[in-house]
């Protein structure tokens, strides 16, 4: 029998040059259920008969089974392995896509929609995961910043979609496309990583052990705080644009603008860390902090305060969630899908919650107050991870 080297099997294997954009692919499609059901609103009400309070139920809906099953899931990719966690996960948001494209009703899509929660809560862990283990160190913070830049690019995907296809094909393609994508995804993941070591056997920087889960329990809060607020944009923007006296059509390209600030933002942050090797805790609670002014900016109704708010907001305060992603890794380097799964549910909290609690806030007080509301929030998550930063200094000096 002919023994192939070890040497000869690692260069058969992917490295992060392969890695990277495969886990964008997954994380991608993995959202894409929610934002495409999102962004074609209006046709899928149109056809299958219901109503915005329908439609705000089913998005809320995959969020919350996305949290509730964040930490399971986090414990299933640790012992599968995060390749084949990412298989299934991307297999199983095509096939929801799918699902989705052939509804007849609206208790399918509910159904289909609340479901494709689940891949989605198991793809992000994973791929958090292989992050830590197959890309060096030096280029990590860049690399969870354009894992995290897929959702905003799933976003601009499901608005760039309405014209092209379910406007002259129907929206049914658009899912039915969507679905092929992913499958796409699933053929080009790697069958192996160059790297398969535990990432617990990084090098923890000689800086003692990981922290208790306190400290995360609380980066969890913070960053559920912090989604709460953020998400609010993309439900509200345009509604706030049009309140303070901008077309529809201009305060869709607020909208756009500032979802592409925020992508541009989220890669820079990353490569920033890199370069310069801040803490990203810190730098996190900065972001919030600055993006807290931008919603604050955006409860003035005066039209030349507004979009500079809203790119504030973006470009700050929805630019995190990659250096936290990378920020959990290093805290929890033995760990790294189930402390992730953790943090992520409190993402996944605040992200269903937000938009809805903003929402009913604005209806009874106004969209200015919910806005300065959501800058509160912002500040509180702030204020939180400033607390873990120092829980985490006292348990390492301790």
């Amino acid at each position: 029998m002919v023994r192939v080297p070890a040497s000869a099997a690692a260069r058969t294997a992917y490295g992060p040059g392969r890695v990277v954009p495969a886990v964008s692919g997954v994380v991608t499609v993995g959202i894409l259920p929610v934002f495409l059901v999102g962004g074609l609103g209006v046709q899928l009400q149109e056809r299958l008969d219901f109503g915005p309070a329908v439609l705000g139920l089913g998005v809320a809906g995959f969020f919350a089974v996305a949290a509730l099953c964040s930490r399971p899931m986090g414990w299933v990719a640790e012992r599968i392995g995060t390749v084949t966690s990412l298989r299934v996960a991307a297999t199983g948001s095509s096939l929801c896509l799918l699902g989705t494209a052939v509804a007849p009703n609206r208790f399918w899509l509910l159904a289909v929609l609340w479901l494709a929660g689940l891949p989605n809560a198991l793809g992000q862990p994973a791929s958090n995961s292989l992050i830590a283990r197959c890309v060096p160190l030096r280029h990590r913070a860049t690399a969870f910043g354009i894992k995290q830049a897929a959702i905003p690019t799933a976003t601009l995907l499901s608005g760039v979609a309405v014209p092209t296809v379910a406007l002259t094909l129907g929206w049914r393609w658009a899912f039915a496309m969507a679905a092929f994508v992913g499958v796409c995804v699933v053929l080009l993941l790697p069958v192996r990583v160059r790297s398969e070591q535990p990432s617990g056997a990084a090098s923890t920087g000689g800086r003692g052990g990981s922290p208790g889960r306190g400290v995360l329990l609380l980066i969890a809060t913070a960053a559920g705080l912090g989604s709460a607020a953020a998400n609010s944009l993309g439900s509200f923007v345009t509604t706030t644009g049009v309140h303070v006296g901008f077309t529809q059509a201009s305060a869709g390209m607020v909208l756009v603008v500032g979802s592409a600030v925020g992508l541009c933002m989220r890669l820079a942050v990353g490569v920033l860390t890199d370069r310069r090797n801040p803490d990203p805790i810190v730098l996190i609670t900065l972001m919030l902090v600055i993006g807290s002014a931008g919603f604050a900016l955006m409860a003035f109704p005066v039209p030349l305060v507004f979009p500079l708010g809203a790119v504030i907001g973006f470009g700050a305060g929805w630019a995190w969630p990659g250096l936290l992603n990378f920020a959990v890794a290093a805290l929890y380097p033995g760990r790294v899908a189930g402390a992730t799964s953790i943090s992520q549910t409190g993402v996944y909290i605040g992200g269903s919650s937000g938009p809805l609690l903003f929402g009913v806030l604005a209806s009874h007080a106004g969209l200015s107050a919910a806005w300065m509301a959501a800058g509160g929030v912002a500040v509180l998550g702030a204020v939180l991870l400033w607390l873990a930063r120092r829980s985490v200094a006292a348990e390492r000096s301790g």
